[in-house]
């Protein structure tokens, strides 16, 4: 029934969502503080809200990883996972980080105004099988997307979405990611589900064409472009961060968002790395008027390290503002 009353509702959503004004669009997600951005539960590692330090001076998003559109066999873990045509399940750590634990975060932070939170859709793999994007028809996806993802989003208390597919079918062109993902995007705005959406790329042939194309389809609709720096080699240079940088502000200008910068806390993140001159590279962006906030994959890795990371960027962001108390 749901899923009935989702397409019969669809033509409405997209004719509403393309009356806005790209303005409107864009200025949802405008941050009054400098953005600071954190993945939170891919790994399960019982890492909570509550042990991630969020600096009074900045504006803080926390970002769920993952909802997935894959199911897992309900008794044979051996059977790998199935693509369910946009019907969007949680595979983030649910113990800790419930619609109670949101609403305690936020309830938290409330008087300084300064948090979100976000899910992230895709991610690279589903219990270890990639989770390629698959859709048997945009109208398909998009109706099944838009049911399932309303359901997730209001339940948690959700204030918007992160794109992080980095896995496409045979059949899953350029032009179909970008149908899906951008009238998704624009359905849930016109339902007033979400209030801001960002993109996760990186620099990888297909990758870029599936985002180039939704970009230059719906860049509108996209608040900000979490670019996966830490997916460059280990030996990046801080000149050549910089010229990376600056490629991929030119790649996705134009667009209603800002280009972010990003490092991993994870073994498996490359990039210019905290200690390895990635502050002097932000240091030089501020400089340059062209620092738009910092993201980090992810604080189940983080934790090791009590955070270490994330409070020097948010100190780096917030300036002489008042900051932790510990």
């Amino acid at each position: 029934m749901l899923t009935s009353m989702a397409t019969s509702f669809l033509p409405f959503l997209l004719l509403a969502a393309a009356m806005a004004t790209t303005t409107t669009s864009a200025a949802s997600g405008v941050a009054r503080r400098p953005l600071f951005r954190e993945y939170i539960g891919a790994d399960s590692t019982n890492v909570t809200f509550a042990d991630v330090p969020v600096h009074p001076g900045v504006d803080f998003d926390f970002i769920l990883a993952f909802a997935i559109d894959y199911v897992t066999h309900p008794t044979n873990p051996s059977i790998p996972p199935c693509p369910t045509d946009g019907n969007f399940l949680i595979y983030w750590d649910t113990t800790l980080l419930t619609p109670s634990a949101i609403a305690a975060f936020k309830n938290l932070h409330n008087n300084n105004n300064n948090v979100r939170v976000a899910l992230s859709l895709g991610g690279d793999t589903v219990n270890g099988t990639n989770a390629t994007f698959r859709a048997s028809s945009i109208d398909t996806w998009v109706s099944n997307a838009i049911t399932s993802l309303t359901e997730i989003l209001t339940t948690y208390d959700i204030d918007g979405i992160d794109i992080d597919y980095e896995h496409f079918g045979e059949h899953e062109t350029p032009e179909i990611f970008a149908e899906c993902i951008g009238r998704l995007v624009a359905g849930l705005r016109a339902l007033g589900v979400i209030s801001f959406a960002s993109i996760a790329p990186f620099a990888n042939p297909d990758v870029q064409a599936h985002y180039g194309e939704l970009w230059r389809r719906y860049g509108d609709e996209f608040d900000y472009v979490n670019f996966q720096f830490y997916a460059y080699a280990s030996n990046t240079t801080v000149s050549e961060f910089l010229g990376y940088y600056n490629e991929q502000s030119g790649r996705y200008d134009g667009g209603g968002g800002k280009v972010l910068v990003g490092f991993g806390t994870d073994p498996a993140s490359n990039g210019l790395r905290p200690g390895k001159g990635f502050f002097r590279a932000c240091r030089e962006l501020r400089r340059q008027g062209r620092l738009h906030g910092i993201f980090v994959w992810a604080a189940d890795n983080s934790a090791a390290d009590a955070f270490r990371y994330e409070r020097v960027a948010q100190r780096f962001l917030a300036g002489d503002a008042p900051g932790f108390t510990t």
